[in-house]
C-alpha cells in the first residue's frame, strides 16, 4: 500500500513539474536596436535580474529578444525591464501579440531642442542610428555607458514625434522636461 501511495505521490509531484514547465511563456521583442555584442550583452544582463525571467537572449542580425517568462507577470517584467533599459520593439508571447506599456509622452509644445534621458546607445553604431534616425535635425549624444542623454536640435520640434521616432529605430528614453 505504502509503495502504490508513493508511486501515486510521485506522479503527482511530476504532473505539477510538467504543468509548471508548461506554463512558461516564450516571450520575442523585435524591432531593439542591437547591433553589437555589447547591445546583445546589455540585453542579457537587463534581463538576468528580472524576476521569474529565464533564458535571456539577443540577436544582432535578426534585431530579435527572446526570453522565458513564468507567468503573465514576469513577461510584463522583463518588457518594462527592457523599455526602461532604452531600447523599443514590437513583443508577442507564445506567437501572439503582446501590449507592451510604454511610457505616453504627450505631443507637447514646440521646440528647438528636446532632450531624452536614458536611451540605450552603448557604442558608435548606437550613436549613428540615432543620429540617422532625425534627418533634420541635429544629434548630440552625451554620457558613457550604455544609457546616455540625447539631445535632438531642431525647428519645430515636438517631444512626442522625438520619442516616437526613436522608438521607430528600436529605442526607448525618457523626455526631459
Amino acid at each position: 500500500m505504502r509503495s502504490l501511495f508513493t508511486l501515486v505521490a510521485a506522479g503527482v509531484a511530476l504532473l505539477a513539474l510538467n504543468v509548471g514547465f508548461a506554463a512558461a511563456d516564450t516571450i520575442e521583442v523585435k524591432g531593439p536596436h542591437i547591433c553589437c555584442k555589447q547591445c546583445v550583452n546589455v540585453v542579457t544582463k537587463i534581463l538576468s535580474g528580472v524576476d521569474g525571467v529565464s533564458d535571456p537572449k539577443a540577436d544582432a542580425k535578426t534585431k530579435t529578444i527572446t526570453f522565458t517568462a513564468k507567468d503573465e507577470a514576469a513577461a510584463k517584467a522583463g518588457i518594462a525591464a527592457i523599455v526602461k533599459g532604452g531600447f523599443s520593439g514590437a513583443a508577442t508571447r507564445d506567437g501572439k501579440e503582446f501590449n507592451v506599456a510604454l511610457p505616453a509622452v504627450a505631443k507637447g509644445d514646440k521646440a528647438a531642442t528636446v532632450t531624452v534621458k536614458d536611451v540605450h546607445v552603448c557604442c558608435g553604431a548606437c550613436v549613428t542610428a540615432v543620429k540617422g534616425a532625425f534627418k533634420d535635425a541635429k544629434v548630440t549624444v552625451e554620457g558613457t555607458g550604455a544609457q546616455r542623454t540625447v539631445i535632438v536640435a531642431g525647428t519645430d520640434l515636438y517631444p512626442g514625434v522625438v520619442i516616437e521616432t526613436l522608438r521607430k529605430a528600436g529605442f526607448n528614453g525618457t523626455v526631459e522636461k
